[in-house]
């Protein structure tokens, strides 16, 4: 059977949220299931960008979908390491990733015109599950539920791996956006509402107003500047 006829998802395909897909890095075997989504999106947690690969980048052309390239490590090449040195037991191994890559996919993944969007990287596994994790915290999952999730699509989860998702608690700054525009699954504890011109510096800050959504200490926030 010819594969182009052949509908099959990427490895660990699943949706985290409607109109937001996770799985591994796509091949072009999975090129006729991802049509079905009508994806606008493809956000690559990779070393290199989707776009070095001439299949997946035709597609996305011919598609319409733009590729977001967020950098991440390569998985293989650290696993290699490991081997030709001094080999790390799995529950000693650190997080791949800084808390810096979340936030770049949270500032992006916010905004419903981003929508439908597929994120993967190298296999699906650790990284895709740590950003997703990390999201899930501003949606008021239990650490129970996160951590069950993440035990989904990785046989284990070690100290620095927890550590990781249980202290994401980032204060991230939204530019460039209103509150109107975000998906309505990730929470928002404050929100600024932009300054108003005024004569005086005391009338230009009674002019500015806040809220507090109120939810509580240890979880990430978000601070709009504009409602």
């Amino acid at each position: 059977m010819n594969q182009h006829n052949t509908v099959v998802a990427p490895l660990l395909f699943s949706t985290v949220q409607p109109r937001l897909y996770r799985g591994s890095y796509p091949r072009e075997i999975n090129i006729p299931f991802l049509k079905t989504l009508n994806l606008q999106y493809i956000v690559s947690l990779t070393p290199e960008p989707l776009s070095t690969d001439p299949i997946m980048a035709r597609f996305c052309e011919e598609s319409g979908i733009e590729m977001v390239h967020v950098l991440c490590q390569d998985e293989k090449k650290v696993k290699k390491k490991e081997k030709n040195s001094v080999k790390v037991k799995r529950k000693k191994k650190p997080v791949p990733i800084e808390y810096t890559v979340v936030e770049q996919c949270v500032k992006f993944l916010i905004d419903k015109k981003h929508y439908p969007c597929y994120i993967h990287c190298s296999n699906g596994e650790l990284i895709t599950s740590l950003v997703v994790a990390c999201l899930r915290k501003f949606s008021y999952w239990s650490t129970v539920s996160i951590l069950n999730e993440f035990l989904v699509y990785n046989s284990s989860i070690n100290i620095h791996e927890r550590n990781f998702i249980e202290h994401f608690n980032s204060e991230i700054e939204i530019d460039n956006m209103k509150l109107i525009d975000k998906v309505p699954w990730i929470s928002a504890q404050y929100t600024y509402e932009n300054k108003k011109n005024s004569g005086t510096e005391a009338k230009d800050d009674a002019s500015s107003s806040r809220i507090n959504s109120g939810i509580p200490n240890g979880l990430p926030k978000l601070k709009f500047h504009s409602l």
